[in-house]
């Protein structure tokens, strides 16, 4: 009896001071924002705006409300016990890279994911190889569980491919010495693949991204160009032959 006197007691204790605020989120003209994360920061309460650009949240007395969006610059935004209703307008994020915007290999193919993503991030990367649904890349001796790469996804860690539409990458950058993996632990051992959904313009033009970058020669390709040289040699050995006899 006294352990429920003592939780009765202490439960209107806990909501004391807390409160609901509501609030739309609209872009800079004026068209209602679905999808935008809304934030009590240093705390795990958020929601997400419904399909009206409206969102309703549990704060405490004094605070700040996040609200970010991809492709859209974050606003923070302070409130008090007197708060009861914040309406917001974002911009749109200059740096981002336009939704259509694709690299030319791929600017007319379809999208994938799954296997099919697989197998395209794999052939961009010189030396990656596919087995059990995994990538490993070159330079281990086998392949077992821990020779598979892990996956940081907008700085998320996944330890197998990511459900992600190929349409979607617009960064690919691949972490393979000590030095570039020592901040992953032990988990990146065998290397890293990074993926950027969004990035700015720098990032996108960077040496680094392989995305932008034409995929490794395969070996057939490398077959035909070490014929299509010898043929050439032979031709031009042929015709100085032919000069010179003539002379």
């Amino acid at each position: 009896m006294k352990k429920l006197l003592i939780i009765l007691l202490i439960f209107p204790i806990n909501l004391v001071g807390q409160k609901k605020i509501t609030g739309t989120v609209v872009n800079q003209n004026e068209e209602l924002l679905i999808g935008v994360k809304v934030s009590v920061e240093e705390t795990t309460e958020e929601v997400i705006t419904e399909s009206n650009g409206f969102f309703e949240i549990t704060v405490s007395k004094i605070g700040n409300l996040l609200f970010s969006k991809v492709g859209f610059l974050s606003q923070s935004v302070p409130y008090d016990k007197t708060t009861y209703t914040i309406n917001v307008t974002l911009n749109e994020d200059e740096n981002k890279i336009e939704p259509d915007r694709k690299t030319n290999s791929l600017r007319n193919t379809k999208s994938f994911s799954g296997r099919d993503l697989l197998v395209i991030i794999a052939g961009k990367i010189p030396g990656a190889r596919i087995k059990g649904g995994k990538i490993a890349l070159r330079g281990r001796q086998s392949f077992k569980e821990s020779d598979a790469v892990i996956w940081e996804v907008n700085g998320m860690i996944y330890n197998s491919p990511p459900p992600l539409d190929i349409s979607q990458i617009r960064y690919l950058d691949v972490k393979k010495g000590l030095a570039e993996t020592n901040i992953y632990g032990s988990l990146g051992g065998a290397g890293v693949i990074i993926l950027k959904t969004e990035v700015t313009e720098k990032e996108y033009q960077s040496p680094n991204n392989l995305w932008n970058t034409p995929p490794p020669i395969t070996k057939e390709k490398r077959r035909e160009l070490k014929a299509e040289r010898k043929a050439n040699r032979i031709l031009r050995k042929k015709k100085e032959k032919n000069k010179s006899f003539n002379n």
